[in-house]
């Protein structure tokens, strides 16, 4: 919070390390997280150093990848050492999975033995699967265990682990047999078996599944976690709802990124200018390519424009109406396969549902372009001509913009790359081939 950064700066001014370490502890890692940009290099250096290593480590588990690369290189080894063994293991996991494996390679041997162990585990797992989110913090019991014995377990590893929901019960094999809800736990007798308080069946997810299908499954059953489970039902992690919230985050900005025909970039005020005009230019270059066919119609088309020179004044009527309702229906439809709402097998209902609605609002904006031409060019058949286009124009335009996306699905290429922009290029030549041609039919035999 930006309320905070004047007090800290005056505190570091201090180099009171005792004042510093006791004023911070105050403060939420997140918020010092949120002005760390603010503080100068040797600040910065001074706040991380001073803190105990816990709240060090929540501090920097809250920076922005750029900034916890940058202040790794500056630690100390013994810091290095002290604040990755005390972070998160899908924390730690992310960090090292972003760095050159040269420089994973020498951060592993900092780490405990065990947690080694845990850190080469997860990161043998693909970054967008629930094996890549997952964090191996959780507590399992076997199920011949008693209450009594959970809650020992639980005093003696609650420390170790800060998100604890649920209770995890396993066979001899690690097989997950059952869930017990914290709650459930605390209001069970202590002599009570698992087996008589454990929640089966349970909610769980593969160690495979796609990060995207790990967020519906949240949102499905509305879960603060979720077991992570291998082909033989094995437990291997768990997944809570601050990595599912970091996941929704990531997808929302990429589907935002692709639909508005920019390529994925990094934090936007420190970006390097060139680098993101080398990830737009390819589909400024793409649209621009796509542009010229429009252009070679109208070319194709000249006679009738010198001929009837009216007909130029409804092109960008036509064009732009046609493009904004398919990029309306894509956006729809895109978000409808983003959230689960929408699936492959619905692909002619949202055909059905998108021509109706493109024959709704084709007559409107016909009639009004029709209104247009009679009164303003005093020609009816013109005015009968541009409706007729804009209507056909407005339903080819939703019908596309609804089944475009689902092809990219279920060609396994993201829907959100069919952008506004690009179904608006496709859109203006297709419109122009439906004016031109309906001209052609309507009105050039009369002229």
């Amino acid at each position: 919070m930006r309320f905070i950064l004047p007090e800290i700066k005056e505190l570091l001014k201090t180099a009171d390390r005792s004042a510093i370490r006791k004023v911070t502890s105050y403060f939420e890692p997140a918020d010092i997280a949120e002005i760390w940009s603010e503080l100068s290099s040797k600040q910065q250096l001074i706040l991380f150093d001073t803190a105990d290593t816990k709240l060090a480590a929540d501090i920097f588990e809250f920076l922005k990848e750029d900034e916890m690369v940058e202040l790794l290189n500056r630690l100390k080894t013994n810091r290095k050492r002290d604040i990755l063994n005390e972070m998160s293991p899908d924390d730690r996991t992310d960090l090292l999975a972003m760095l050159p494996d040269e420089e994973t390679e020498k951060l592993l041997p900092l780490l405990k033995e065990e947690e080694q162990v845990r850190t080469r585990e997860l990161l043998a797992y693909k970054e967008n699967t629930a094996g890549g989110l997952m964090t191996t913090d959780y507590i399992s019991v076997p199920e011949a265990a008693n209450i009594s014995y959970i809650l020992r377990e639980l005093r003696t590893k609650a420390k170790e682990i800060d998100f604890i929901q649920k209770i995890y019960i396993v066979d001899k094999v690690k097989r997950l047999k059952g869930i017990i809800p914290l709650k459930d736990l605390l209001i069970s007798g202590p002599k009570k078996r698992v087996d008589e308080v454990m929640e089966t069946p349970f909610v769980s997810v593969n160690l495979d599944m796609d990060q995207e299908e790990v967020a519906h499954v949240f949102e499905k059953y509305d879960e603060p976690s979720l077991p992570v489970l291998d082909k033989l039902g094995r437990i291997k992690g768990v997944i809570t709802v601050d990595d599912v919230i970091d996941v929704i985050q990531e997808e929302a900005s990429e589907d935002i990124y692709h639909f508005g025909a920019a390529q994925v970039t990094d934090e936007y005020l420190s970006a390097n200018p060139f680098s993101v005009a080398k990830k737009r230019v390819v589909w400024l270059i793409i649209l621009a390519l796509a542009g010229f066919i429009s252009g070679s119609v109208l070319e194709h088309y000249s006679f009738l424009l010198s001929n009837i020179v009216t007909l130029s004044f409804f092109i960008p009527i036509l064009m732009n109406t046609s493009g904004s309702a398919g990029t309306q229906a894509a956006t729809v439809v895109v978000r409808g396969l983003a959230t689960g709402e929408i699936k492959l097998p619905d692909v002619w209902r949202v055909i059905r549902k998108e021509f109706f609605i493109g024959i709704l609002m084709g007559v409107i904006a016909g009639v009004i372009t029709a209104l247009r031409a009679i009164l303003l060019q005093g020609d009816v058949m013109l005015g009968f001509t541009v409706a007729a286009a804009m209507i056909i124009a407005i339903v080819i335009a939703t019908s596309l913009g609804g089944i475009l996306p689902i092809i990219f699905k279920r060609l396994g290429v993201d829907p959100a790359l069919m952008s506004g922009p690009l179904i608006a290029t496709i859109l203006d030549t297709t419109t122009l081939l439906i004016y031109f041609n309906i001209t052609m039919l309507l009105l050039w035999r009369f002229k």
